[in-house]
């Protein structure tokens, strides 16, 4: 069985686990609007919280952004459609000999006192999911049934779930069971104003390039008539101003980190093509 792939990282700077990144501040992340005081409400009332919004516009930097600000542990869990509930969990396994109770990151999560992230939710299987819910309503507690625990989680938890509302479908979608027992916040694209600090910022692109991009990526988003499953994120900018910030020519740079991310359709690609020209022309 496949199991959970997790990153773990403490405000403080310790090592709590493997994928542990040292934290030396809160990571860089640019407020779209209140989205700080929400997590902050919720945490101190011990409210498990729902992020919604596109691939790329800051989701996962948004919760390291907030653990770090409240000098909380964070597990990360990336959810996938053989994710089960023991790898949440945990399970026995052997070695040398003996059979060994494993903690699975939800459980040392609650343990730890840490904040959870489930990283696009929606993709692990439906019966996952039903074990959050005596942690995500006012019980607070998680059962392991292997065990025999009956855990309660110390105040400092906090659980976190996150995904695309462009991808729901009638198979891939939220219970309302589960969905009713999160408060949940919207997130989109920045900003056009707000998006140029962040490329300026985390792409080190100049004010005129991190103007360039952004004006591309606003006309990027207002297409409708190509069948693409994702638009030009935030995320996707800042890497073609990596790009260009590393020497390589701006219209490379937009083809490589943009357009041959969005799609792999010969029509497409020329038509987002167009549009990178129009806008950036054959600058370097």
């Amino acid at each position: 069985m496949e199991h959970a792939h997790t990153a773990v990282s403490s405000a403080s700077g310790a090592s709590t686990g493997p994928g542990v990144r040292p934290a030396g501040g809160a990571p860089f992340y640019a407020e779209q609007g209140g989205e700080r005081a929400l997590f902050e409400h919720c945490f101190a009332q011990q409210l498990p919280l729902l992020i919604k919004g596109p691939t790329g516009c800051g989701k996962t930097r948004f919760v390291e952004h907030m653990a770090a600000r409240l000098s909380r542990p964070l597990i990360t869990v990336s959810c996938h459609d053989d994710l089960s509930a023991a790898d949440l969990v945990g399970r026995h396994l052997i070695g040398q000999g003996n059979t060994v109770w494993t903690d699975g990151p939800l459980t040392r999560a609650v343990r730890e006192g840490a904040i959870l992230y489930l990283d696009e939710v929606v993709e692990a299987r439906k019966d996952t999911t039903v074990v959050l819910h005596p942690l995500a309503d006012d019980r607070r507690l998680l059962p392991i049934e292997r065990t025999g625990e009956l855990l309660k989680a110390p105040p400092e938890f906090m659980l976190v779930i996150s995904y695309n509302p462009g991808y729901q479908n009638l198979l891939k979608g939220l219970k309302p069971s589960t969905r009713q027992r999160f408060t949940a916040l919207t997130l989109g694209y920045p900003a056009p104003a707000v998006e140029r600090a962040i490329l300026e910022r985390e792409g080190h692109a100049s004010p005129a390039l991190a103007a360039r991009l952004v004006q591309l990526a606003q006309a990027l988003r207002r297409l409708t008539d190509h069948d693409l499953e994702e638009t030009a994120s935030t995320r996707l900018l800042v890497m073609a101003a990596r790009l260009v910030a590393s020497g390589l020519p701006l219209r490379d740079a937009c083809r490589a980190a943009i357009v041959d991310a969005l799609t792999d359709d010969t029509e497409t690609i020329q038509a987002l093509d167009e549009v990178v020209r129009a806008i950036v022309g054959d600058e370097d």
